[in-house]
């Protein structure tokens, strides 16, 4: 199993970065185009990337203002099991969130080359939506390929 991890400093309350990873309607203001589901622990997420199978996360632990752990259920096959973990840190004048993306032994080089240019733009998208009110969710994210039309 390999990891990514990358870390981002954000202007805000630990409150609004800890809800911002696990909540629907701020999950689609940094990362997805649409996003429904419960943010009650064992519940799923569904994510909605057009163009591309939807996503089921499933909230796996949640440890208030401190950690938020999301597990692959179905998606994108590259994805499959995934696990997502958040940490958050207060400091005197910002929230630093750690995003750790654990992969699986099958998870193809190409698609975690992927994820590890791809995660530091989300997470800036999440910093922007969470300090401006305005991030870039799917598909206004920076592209760092072409896909076939």
């Amino acid at each position: 199993m390999d990891a990514i991890r990358h870390r981002v400093g954000i202007k805000t309350s630990i409150d609004n970065a800890y809800e911002a990873v696990f909540t629907p309607e701020k999950l689609q203001g940094w990362w997805a185009t649409a996003a429904r589901g419960s943010t009650e622990l064992g519940s799923q997420i569904e994510l909605e990337f057009p163009g591309y199978p939807s996503f089921r996360w499933e909230i796996a632990e949640k440890s208030n203002n401190e950690r938020v752990v999301l597990k692959w259920v179905s998606g994108p096959d590259p994805w499959r099991g995934s696990e997502l973990q958040f940490e958050f840190v207060q400091s005197d004048i910002q929230v630093f969130v750690t995003l750790t993306h654990k992969t699986t032994d099958d998870t193809p080089p190409e698609a975690f080359q992927y994820f590890c240019t791809k995660w530091p733009l989300f997470l800036v998208s999440l910093k922007e939506f969470l300090e401006t009110g305005s991030g870039r969710p799917y598909p206004n994210d920076i592209r760092i390929q072409h896909d076939p039309d």
